[in-house]
């Protein structure tokens, strides 16, 4: 019986989660011949085609796809295995944490959490990793990040990653951001979303807040007129302070100091956006993910707290 080597798995799945052969390569610091002399080899082995090589990006076949499915249980049971080989009969948390930290609305919650894990295991050496919203799951699930802060949102669907264990740690609403002397400003009450259809608006069409952004105004019977598609939030608070137009932003996006803005509740709609901490399925029992876990859900209960 021919054992399936893993290291080929490995080179499997890296490259139907980067869409290239090239991009798997670079990644793993291999040449792009040598990955595809091992994928050949993993296809003979196999006796079945697991990539498309007549499409322009290296897509997985049917066959591929579900070997990639089995490559994550392997990837995960090695990654536990290996967890308990390290674990210390003296319960002490050693080791090397790569947290994914999302600019701006992350080290709210985060750094607190951080701050008490370094405190609780000063043997344990914690770094920190700028993450761009739409990459974090898979740079955890590539093993690039053991920990990721994510966001979703209910109204816009996403496919699961697969590998991963996500754990929903708070929400936050998400409320209409204007210039405070703006005439639709309010400070109290509510206002509908169709009372804005005139304004500019400041989204970016392909972020997921944007998407929902767009979903909300045209079930509110408008298209919105878009000025703006600058991503990064503090940027977008800051034009809106400005009077450059209107924007969706969540509770949790701090404001840009010297940028006031005006938030605004919507009337018969209440989006919200999930904040979720992001592992391994497999490194769930690694000693030092079992002692991230405990200390993020201690902070977004006192960050809870302190919005009550």
């Amino acid at each position: 019986m021919t054992v399936l080597d893993v290291r080929k798995l490995v080179l499997l799945r890296e490259v139907g989660a980067r869409g290239s052969i090239a991009a798997a390569a670079q990644a793993l610091n291999y040449t792009r011949s040598a990955v595809s002399q091992q994928l050949s080899a993993l296809e003979a082995e196999t006796g079945t085609a697991l990539l498309d090589r007549g499409s322009r990006r290296a897509e997985l076949t049917a066959s591929g796809r579900l070997l990639v499915e089995h490559t994550e249980r392997i990837l995960a049971a090695l990654e536990t295995a290996q967890a308990h080989l390290l674990a210390r009969e003296d319960g002490k948390v050693t080791g090397e944490l790569r947290v994914g930290v999302p600019l701006h609305e992350g080290p709210a919650l985060l750094v607190p959490a951080l701050n008490r894990l370094r405190e609780r295991h000063p043997e344990l050496r914690i770094t920190l990793h700028g993450v761009d919203p739409d990459e974090g799951r898979r740079t955890v699930r590539l093993g690039q990040l053991d920990a990721v802060l994510a966001t979703g949102y209910p109204q816009v669907p996403e496919p699961a990653v697969p590998g991963l264990y996500e754990e929903e740690v708070i929400s936050d609403r998400i409320r209409l951001v204007i210039a405070p002397g703006h005439p639709l400003a309010r400070a109290e009450g509510t206002r509908t979303l169709a009372e804005f259809a005139q304004e500019p608006w400041l989204l970016d069409r392909t972020s997921r807040l944007g998407k929902l952004a767009l979903h909300l105004c045209a079930d509110a019977g408008f298209v919105p007129d878009v000025v703006s598609d600058i991503a990064d939030m503090q940027a977008v608070l800051a034009l809106v302070s400005l009077g450059w137009g209107v924007a969706l932003a969540p509770d949790l996006v701090p404001g840009r100091p010297g940028h006031p803005v005006a938030r605004v509740t919507l009337e018969g709609i209440r989006p919200v956006r999930r904040i979720t901490l992001v592992v391994r399925e497999g490194s769930l029992d690694s000693p030092p993910v079992a002692a991230l876990l405990p200390t993020v859900r201690e902070a977004a209960d006192d960050l809870r707290r302190a919005q009550a």
